[in-house]
Parts: structure tokens; C-alpha cells; sequence
């Protein structure tokens, strides 16, 4: 019996050791594949790698559509900062030449380093896709770098720590919101001190996060990570404790550009969740029924992964329902179109973006134990928002633009 017992030990031993070598290992080297694409060199020109190039190159774009359009207006709109005086937001219109029925809105950088890929897609759309014929009865207006100080910064939020897209409404309980599931995980969600990517910790992160989605499964988990939550400031996803000054000027622009067209396109433009390679749709549901055919008549032929699948989740204060509240008496479709890198709907995935996330967070809180600790957090950073690789720069535009024609022509459609 003894020897049966040491056996069995030994055994559990190895199969432990053995479990935590794997987790270790596939953790730690995760890299998902690239489409199977042939990159096309011409598009990697409408990347950039600063944000004042991206608002240069924007700003270069705009001016050239005045060569072919007979209306173009261009113009910016200062955001207030306690750290930058030069912060901007930029704005490029296309009225409607003829009757103003329908308007398409498209924004980048909500979450400022998703912007570098959001400028890319509007740089070229102004450049190869937009053309007079398409205006007659429909207007463009582009919004490029919402959150200026955190696509400047390299962070996905405001100097203040606020993700812009848990901090629109026009009800300021808003901030009210409780997200129990994020208290109940503030100490893996926020770590403190500095950030060493080499501590047990992160290196065992997967085991963590795997012992969590046993206790509470895999939906609740990612619930309580993303929806948004409006107690801690140093925490990610934090929605804010009041509205910021974006709020004020998108409400601004958006009423007065919106004011003669009834039905309104709103897309958002982002970067991080789904599959690599693939441009994923993910709206929160919608009760309307009416409104819900409506939208799934604008995107036929594409997948809409709604907010209450188990592979997703529900957003509070996003930005584009922000506009179906502000502008009331119009019919507005939202749209949260993203560009996946990592594979989210792998649990591997799914927690190395979770891992990422934290891991920049308390770097840029507590700083780094050393320069190495931050180049390797910045460049999962990239790797989830802003990949390097020439085949998935390439083929993200490759696929927007493709799309963007597709549900062009079915909003052109719409009764």
C-alpha cells in the first residue's frame, strides 16, 4: 500500500509539474499565425508610427479630396489636457451633393493606439474609395483620433485613465454603474508595484486565469474584465468618475453635422479582440426589433457577434450608442468594428490579451523593475494593437475596404 501510495504521488507530482511546464511554455511563446495573404507594399504606406504623422497624413488626405469633390470641409477641434497643449481632434466632412438622407459616420482611435490602424483605413478610403457618385443622397464624415493623448501616448486610454468607450451617455449615472464581477477580481485585474515580467506571477498567469474560468466560467469572467467599471481609476476599463472633454465636443460636431440627415451609419473603428486576420462586428444587442433588421440588413453577409453571445460582452457607455441617445428623433445604427490579433475566442487568446492589458496597466502606474520589463509589455501592447507583421497590416485594409464597399451599398439600400 505504502509503495502504491509513493507511486501515486510521484505520479501526481510529474502530471503537475508537467501542467505547469505546458502552461509555462505555451503562455509564454504564444504568437497566432497570419492570414495566408500576399502583402500588397502600397498599403503599409497609409501606416504611420507616431500621431502626429497619422493626423499629418490624415489631414494630407483630406485636402486631396478637394481636388474631386465640390464640398469638403476640414477642420479640428482642440482637446483640453493638463500635460499637451497640442492635442487635437480632426474632422474631414463630405456633405450629401444632392438630398441629405443618410449620413456614415467613421471614427478611429476611440482607443488611442487602435487609432494607428483606424487612420490607415480612413487615409485610405480618402485615397482609392471614395468617389462624387456615391454622395448624392449620402454624406461622410470622418473623425480621426478621438482619444488624441492616448494614440500619442501609445495607450489605449485618456491621461486620466478613462477608456473613452465606457465614458459617453447623456445621463450622468453613467458613473453609477456597479460591476461587482470586477471587485470580486481587483487583485489579479490590478496588480501593484513595479511591473516584472519576469515574476511568477506573470509568468504562471494562465493558471490564474484557468483557475478563475473553472470557478466562474469563461462569459462571467470576461464580463467582469471589459464591460467597464467606475470605482477605480487605476484599474483598467475605468469609465470615469465624470464625462471626458471629448464628450462635450463630439456632441458639439455630431449635432450640428448630423442635424439634416434622418438616418445615421455610426462605425467605430478598433483593434485587439477576435480572430487574427478577420474584421469582427461586435455591437451590443439590440431591443428594437425594427432597428435590428435594420442593421442586419446593412451588414448581410457578415457574422454580428452581439453582446449577449457567450463570446462576447455587454459595453456601458460605448460611443457609438452614445450618438442614438444624443441625436434621438434619427435612425442610428451602431457599429463596433474590430480587427482581431490575438485570437480572443481561444481561452489561450483570451487570456494573453486579458495578460497584456494588466500588465501595461501597472506598468504605467508603478513603472517598470527595469527598461527590459517595458519594451517586452510594450511589445505585447503592439502585438494586441498594432502588429507589426506586414501580412496583417495588409490585409486589414484589404478586408475594410472590401467590407466598407459591401455595406456601403446595402446602406445606400435601405428603405
Amino acid at each position: 500500500m505504502k509503495k502504491f501510495l509513493k507511486v501515486a504521488g510521484v505520479t501526481i507530482v510529474a502530471l503537475v509539474l508537467l501542467l505547469l511546464g505546458y502552461s509555462y511554455v505555451s503562455f509564454n511563446s504564444y504568437s497566432p499565425a497570419d492570414p495566408v495573404v500576399t502583402v500588397d507594399k502600397t498599403k503599409l504606406a497609409y501606416y504611420q508610427n507616431s500621431w502626429e504623422d497619422c493626423r499629418e497624413a490624415f489631414r494630407a488626405q483630406a485636402n486631396s479630396l478637394k481636388t474631386r469633390f465640390d464640398s469638403v470641409a476640414i477642420f479640428s477641434r482642440s482637446v483640453e489636457s493638463k500635460t499637451d497643449t497640442g492635442l487635437t481632434i480632426d474632422f474631414c466632412y463630405i456633405p450629401a451633393s444632392d438630398t441629405t438622407e443618410k449620413l456614415v459616420m467613421i471614427c478611429s482611435g476611440t482607443h488611442g493606439i487602435e487609432g494607428f490602424v483606424g487612420s490607415a483605413v480612413q487615409q485610405q478610403l480618402m485615397a482609392e474609395f471614395f468617389k462624387p457618385e456615391m454622395f448624392n443622397n449620402t454624406g461622410v464624415l470622418l473623425v480621426h483620433g478621438l482619444n488624441a493623448w492616448g494614440f500619442k501616448n501609445q495607450r489605449r486610454f485618456t491621461e486620466n485613465n478613462v477608456d473613452l468607450n465606457r465614458n459617453y451617455s447623456t445621463d450622468p449615472s453613467l458613473f453609477e454603474t456597479k460591476n461587482d464581477g470586477f471587485v470580486a477580481l481587483y487583485d489579479m485585474l490590478t496588480p501593484k508595484g513595479k511591473l516584472n515580467m519576469n515574476s511568477m506571477c506573470n509568468k504562471f498567469f494562465l493558471v490564474t486565469a484557468v483557475n478563475q474560468i473553472a470557478r466562474k466560467g469563461m462569459p462571467a469572467l470576461l464580463q467582469a474584465f471589459a464591460q467597464g467599471q467606475y470605482e477605480f481609476q487605476e484599474g483598467i476599463y475605468f469609465g470615469g468618475h465624470d464625462f471626458e472633454p471629448q464628450v462635450a465636443i463630439m456632441s458639439e460636431v455630431l449635432t450640428a453635422i448630423a442635424a439634416p440627415y434622418s438616418t445615421l451609419l455610426n462605425l467605430d473603428l478598433h483593434t485587439g479582440f477576435g480572430e487574427r486576420g478577420e474584421l469582427h462586428l461586435f455591437p451590443n444587442p439590440i431591443d428594437d426589433p425594427e432597428l435590428k433588421a435594420k442593421t442586419e440588413e446593412v451588414f448581410k453577409g457578415y457574422q454580428i457577434d452581439w453582446g449577449d453571445s457567450d463570446d462576447f460582452y455587454t459595453v456601458h457607455g460605448q460611443f457609438v450608442e452614445f450618438i442614438s441617445d444624443l441625436l434621438p428623433g434619427k435612425t442610428s445604427i451602431p457599429m463596433l468594428m474590430e480587427f482581431g490579433t490575438l485570437n480572443t475566442g481561444s481561452t489561450i487568446g483570451a487570456v494573453k490579451s486579458a495578460h497584456i492589458s494588466i500588465a501595461e496597466n501597472q506598468g504605467a502606474h508603478y513603472g517598470y523593475k527595469s527598461e527590459k520589463d517595458s519594451l517586452k509589455a510594450l511589445a505585447g501592447y503592439y502585438e494586441m494593437f498594432y502588429p507589426p507583421s506586414e501580412k496583417w497590416r495588409s490585409n486589414a485594409l484589404t478586408v475594410s475596404q472590401e467590407m466598407m464597399g459591401n455595406i456601403w451599398e446595402n446602406f445606400q439600400n435601405l428603405e
